[in-house]
């Protein structure tokens, strides 16, 4: 029988299903930091509410992968990457230091027509954030509504205890995991009409259907899904 990429994305789905099933998984991100232990390395998928698999309205839908440590050398860990995503302890945050913050800053302001020219300029805050009160005010509140947006998400994660680089096991699913998803722009899993990310500036992520940019145009590799497996039924012995 000719597999599908409705029956891949079915089986990726089977798998996330039963990562959902070990303990400590499935929670809202903003309870993780300190009730949850996280393997050094991993691969993580976030799920959003309100947003929902097409076949299956009882199924959350994922809505970003990512990993970290993919440059060789790198001692960056699951546990800081996700922390970096959800912000501080009282609602503050970098999206300097976070990709998906910025995405998800970026949609909030768009959609509620806040200007705020300074929003994801340069790697550190720029002189017109340091000199400007009312920039670093309007920062500073932007931050916290991606704290809470981002907080709320469940996360799901997959242990893959591998060396740091570009073509570690991680990178891997992970790239192959948002292609799949995406489906070279045309979700199989669409967004909800009030997703967020329909809000973004980026084409990438109201056309994917992620808050992802890279991969997203990209074909996926069935194989994928066999080493992803792998992993995902060491954790469930």
């Amino acid at each position: 029988m000719t597999r599908t990429t409705h029956d891949d994305l079915d089986r990726l789905y089977s798998l996330l299903a039963r990562l959902a099933e070990t303990p400590g998984q499935g929670q809202p991100l903003s309870d993780l930091p300190a009730r949850t232990s996280l393997p050094e390395r991993g691969v993580y998928f976030f799920r959003e509410p309100g947003e929902h698999r097409a076949a299956n309205r009882a199924v959350l839908r994922v809505v970003r992968v990512g990993t970290h440590a993919v440059s060789s050398g790198s001692k960056a860990t699951l546990r800081d990457r996700l922390k970096t995503h959800l912000g501080t302890r009282t609602g503050g945050g970098n999206h300097r230091g976070s990709i998906f913050r910025r995405h998800v800053g970026a949609a909030l302001l768009t959609r509620d027509g806040i200007p705020l020219a300074t929003w994801g300029v340069g790697s550190s805050a720029p002189p017109a954030v340091r000199t400007s009160e009312s920039a670093r005010a309007g920062e500073a509140a932007c931050e916290k509504r991606v704290s809470e947006h981002i907080g709320a998400m469940s996360v799901l994660w997959v242990h893959v205890p591998d060396e740091s680089g570009p073509d570690s096991a991680r990178a891997f699913i992970e790239r192959n995991a948002i292609a799949l998803l995406s489906n070279q722009l045309a979700p199989i899993d669409s967004a909800s009409e009030s997703w967020l990310g329909r809000f973004s500036p980026r084409y990438e992520i109201r056309d994917s259907a992620l808050w992802n940019l890279k991969h997203v145009g990209e074909m996926y590799d069935p194989l994928f899904l066999d080493k992803f497996e792998s992993y995902v039924m060491r954790m469930c012995d």
